[in-house]
């Protein structure tokens, strides 16, 4: 079974709006007016990590709610890695998931069975590793009463 999603881009000079066709989201305004030149380049590439980590912290959140763990907050990041392939042209050649959660040490034994699961990655992490490498950092920061 097979789900189609839908994003959509105009463009009027240096503004860019992607319409993502979710409430949550809205529309996504880039403006390449308002940073200086060299810090343009790189957007598409920080959407895409923004993309995978989103879906990584999400699936996270699922895989410990289900299990009844609790936690105080998610925290994260991800580096996209990129490179040349044989032609030269440029390619994202990987990206760094390095994920962190608070959470009471009650917890604890249940987040060593959530990272374990998270290893496989998410959805889009997981179809990204067709063409490249995607690695997982998970870390559990034991809160204090």
């Amino acid at each position: 079974m097979s789900h189609n999603l839908s994003v959509s881009l105009s463009r009027k000079g240096s503004r860019v709006n992607l319409d993502m066709d979710v409430a949550a989201i809205g529309t996504i305004s880039i403006d390449g007016e308002a940073v200086p030149s060299e810090e343009r380049a790189g957007v598409a590439k920080k959407m895409l990590g923004a993309s995978a980590l989103y879906c990584y912290c999400a699936a996270l959140d699922k895989a410990l709610d289900t299990r009844n763990a609790r936690y105080d907050s998610i925290e994260g990041s991800a580096t996209v890695r990129t490179g040349t392939d044989e032609l030269g042209r440029g390619r994202v050649i990987g990206i760094d998931i390095d994920v962190t959660v608070h959470m009471d040490e009650e917890f604890a034994f249940i987040f060593d069975r959530v990272e374990k699961v998270m290893r496989k990655g998410c959805l889009v992490t997981g179809s990204l590793e067709n063409a490249f490498p995607v690695t997982y950092k998970l870390t559990l920061a034991e809160d204090e009463d």
